[in-house]
């Protein structure tokens, strides 16, 4: 999205690149409207843009969050993940190699097309679940199992993200870890909206 000066040119790239972000499978009862909107997405992604977050520098305030996060849920990876256009990209991981991934292939993006009022999504086994059971991240190494993601809602509405963990293996989260795992994300939102002056949140108009 970085690429894009106004919203009228990136809405007429995503009606063009619908492998990139459309969503074949997801759940209707906790998605709000029409999870493929391209006008509703196109606005989502212009506040993304508007925080000057995506491909920044490492952040101690960031890495600490999941470091904190990978200790409190004793889980191999956690990040603070950023749903692209066509990638999510992260912000801060733990416990994975990579510092972006296709968002065709992403857990998060399921995220951010939530409704409010269902909280984090959570799969406790990957391996059974429609939507995820054929990724090939599951399928294959490094064959991720359980993910939990919370998302990062920033004060215009939009969900620009997630703050998620994941392991290798079948798990449950009790309402206290679910919680956690919330809080996890404010912050996470917190430090994003603090980072660049605020004169920079408003919406880019087309």
């Amino acid at each position: 999205v970085q690429d894009y000066n106004s919203e009228s040119l990136l809405e007429q790239d995503l009606k063009s690149k619908l492998a990139e972000w459309h969503y074949p499978v997801w759940d209707r009862s906790t998605t709000e409207g029409d999870i493929n909107d391209v006008k509703a997405e196109t606005r989502r992604l212009m506040t993304l843009k508007s925080y000057h977050v995506l491909d920044s520098t490492n952040e101690s305030e960031f890495d600490e969050l999941t470091k904190q996060a990978q200790d409190y849920f004793k889980v191999p990876v956690a990040v603070v993940s950023l749903v692209d256009a066509g990638r999510q990209w992260f912000k801060s991981v733990q416990g994975f190699p990579a510092t972006e991934t296709p968002r065709c292939v992403s857990f998060c993006q399921h995220v951010v097309k939530r409704k409010e009022r269902v909280g984090p999504m959570i799969v406790e086994d990957a391996t059974k679940d429609e939507r995820f059971k054929s990724n090939p991240f599951v399928a294959g190494p490094p064959n991720v199992t359980f993910y939990a993601g919370a998302p990062l809602r920033t004060p215009e509405g939009d969900v620009i993200g997630t703050f998620c963990i994941i392991d290798f293996q079948a798990r449950k989260l009790t309402s206290d870890e679910i919680r956690r795992l919330e809080v996890f994300a404010q912050e996470a939102v917190f430090l994003i909206i603090t980072r660049v002056p605020i004169a920079s949140h408003r919406r880019a108009s087309t």
